[in-house]
């Protein structure tokens, strides 16, 4: 599966994929205990979300006992890079540095991402 359906995730969808990468294989309880701790949303919708998830190709589920356990199918860096690549395409004409001069301009990073970004183009140039 090459290129991975990530165009229509909702809100909700990346919530539970961060989750589910940051902490590998986890119940629905988990991730809805994790993401809604105050119970936000109901339980039974974060359930519905992630058997849709399964469908996409985007979750894989395994019974264990009684308690459904699933985990992420796609690589955080690849979906990532391919919703990156569609918000660039769509709203920068494709172009990225259309994009770093809009987030430099925006007055919203604070100096240590200014820091982190220098040191990022400092060491790609002594590549």
């Amino acid at each position: 599966m090459s290129k991975i359906n990530n165009q229509n995730l909702s809100e909700i969808e990346w919530g539970i994929m961060r989750v589910l990468w940051d902490k590998g294989v986890l119940s629905v309880k988990d991730v809805w205990n994790k993401l809604y701790p105050n119970g936000e949303k109901a339980y039974t919708t974060i359930q519905t979300y992630m058997d849709r998830m399964i469908e996409k190709g985007l979750l894989r589920k395994e019974k264990i006992g009684l308690v459904n356990f699933y985990q992420p199918v796609v690589q955080q860096e690849k979906m990532m890079s391919q919703a990156t690549d569609r918000f660039v395409s769509n709203a920068f004409g494709g172009s990225f540095g259309h994009l770093a001069a809009f987030l430099v301009g925006s007055g919203k990073l604070s100096s240590e991402d200014i820091n982190k970004i220098k040191k990022l183009i400092n060491e790609a140039e002594g590549e």
